[in-house]
């Protein structure tokens, strides 16, 4: 019997660890810290996150790269690019978009199914597809067809004899190792009583200070130093505190702009977590220690993955920002344990002056006729997604012109927008950073422009000019926005 690439791991990523760590003692711990990715992206596209993992300690000689084609730096775990001796093969910016590119070159392979997520394989296009539907038929010389993968001898047989190798490994029967949870610094500041929590809402603080920490974050809470603002757990790259008690709620919800969730998950019914962004904090451990911190809070309350949200989806403001920016929100609800990462929101067509004024509405329906009786002048009847479905919105091809320019074609002189701007570009720039649409240029779309540009690593003036627009495109063509 053959072995499908398609389908569900076998191994766990403890065994996986487990295994490199016996065959390579010195294998660096940036590469114990990824195996996880194999697993979650895996999971994505649908393929055996195991068997890419033992391609790669394959590949890279158990992570030595003695004799490999590439090097650590390169994040290119699997060859990819390396078509013929002396070449270098593709890089990647990071371990999970390189385990993501070879995950998806692995689906090409064995599958005619179309991607879940955005391609970031550069050779996707050059293999045809489901010609390796089994492992056995990765080598060339063992492919049916005299295509696959690599074209040393037995190359399949090898990858599975390591996965077993892996499979084997003892699984230690302990609960998951979580982080410890400060409570030093709880306090009733800034809460109510009676909470139940039923959601998780994920932030970061957008706070870049020097020393601005989970600790530092909690003990200003502790001491009374917010005023309007709270949250439950603060998260940073090394530890997490927590700040109010479970069973009070805190003011971490804030004002609506639109989100979908708004009214249903509030300061009433969710535990705050907020993810902390000092200057020079570690992305990576500030990311993967909110996820323990988020995962631990799930068991200990019995709250799903389709009920842990980001702030976004709660009132559609663009956090968590960092998260966001780097397009990871669907990987942080993947190692919660979610199928997708997709949220249940309630179908209500709401009448109101503009999306963004959830103030002023005058009513949410289930059926749309009954949403047009009650319809007035002045106002537009909106679907879940904040999209206009009456009455019929006149076509702004102008509008239509700037999107397609500035998702292809960026060799032209778009507009600068800084504070004082007005206009149908900056009612553009509004609706992707997530921030209320009214064409003017103000506060807070000055303060959602810097956070993005924070984020991406961009000079953080608060002025949308060529360089930010650049950015603001490659992440809309990442569908890092959604």
């Amino acid at each position: 019997m053959k072995t499908n690439i398609m389908g569900t791991a076998v191994a766990t990523v403890q065994q996986m660890q487990s295994y490199i760590q016996k065959v390579n003692p010195a294998v660096p711990k940036s590469v114990i810290d990824m195996v996880e990715y194999y697993i979650s992206e895996g999971k994505t596209e649908g393929v055996r996150g195991d068997i890419a993992f033992a391609q790669s300690c394959l590949e890279t000689g158990n992570f030595t790269f003695n004799g490999s084609a590439v090097t650590l730096d390169q994040n290119n775990f699997a060859g990819i690019g390396v078509t013929k001796n002396g070449m270098k093969g593709n890089s990647f910016s990071h371990p999970w978009i390189g385990i993501r590119a070879q995950i998806q070159h692995l689906k090409a392979y064995a599958s005619n199914e179309k991607l879940y997520g955005v391609c970031v394989d550069p050779r996707f296009c050059y293999v045809k597809r489901e010609i390796a539907p089994y492992v056995e038929w990765l080598g060339i010389q063992e492919n049916p067809q005299g295509g696959g993968w690599a074209a040393g001898k037995n190359y399949g047989s090898k990858i599975l004899e390591i996965l077993a190798k892996i499979i084997a490994m003892p699984e230690v029967n302990k609960e998951d190792v979580t982080m410890n949870l400060n409570t030093s610094l709880i306090s009733n500041n800034n809460s109510y009583a009676n909470q139940v929590p039923k959601y998780i809402v994920i932030h970061n603080t957008d706070n870049f200070a020097k020393g601005a920490n989970a600790k530092a974050h909690a003990k200003a809470q502790h001491d009374g130093n917010f005023s309007g603002y709270s949250a439950h757990v603060y998260v940073d790259d090394t530890e997490a505190y927590q700040a109010t008690p479970f069973n009070r709620g805190a003011w971490h919800v804030g004002v609506n702009y639109g989100g979908g969730l708004f009214g249903i998950c509030n300061n009433h019914n969710s535990i705050g977590i907020e993810m902390c962004v000092q200057a020079g904090y570690n992305y990576d451990k500030a990311f993967r220690n909110t996820v323990e911190i988020c995962k631990m809070l799930m068991q200990k309350f019995g709250i799903d993955a389709d009920h842990v949200v980001s702030h976004y989806d709660v009132c559609a403001k663009n956090c968590p920002s960092a998260i966001r920016a780097k397009g990871d929100w669907n990987r942080f609800k993947q190692l919660i344990g979610a199928k997708a990462a997709t949220t249940t929101v309630d179908k209500y067509y709401r009448i109101r002056k503009t999306w963004g004024d959830s103030k002023g509405q005058l009513g949410a329906y289930k059926n749309l006729e009954n949403a047009k009786k009650d319809w007035k002048e002045g106002y537009t009847i909106y679907d879940w997604n904040g999209k206009a479905v009456y009455p019929e919105q006149k076509k702004d091809t102008s509008s239509r012109k700037e999107k397609a320019d500035l998702t292809v074609k960026l060799d032209i002189q778009l507009p600068v927008l800084q504070s004082g701007t007005e206009g149908v570009a900056v009612r553009c720039l509004q609706s992707i950073l997530g921030v209320s649409v009214d064409g003017d240029f103000g506060k807070n779309t000055k303060s959602a422009l810097k956070t993005f540009q924070r984020n991406v690593g961009i000079d953080d003036d608060g002025c949308c000019g060529q360089n930010t627009w650049k950015k603001i495109a490659d992440h809309m063509n990442a569908n890092t926005f959604k």
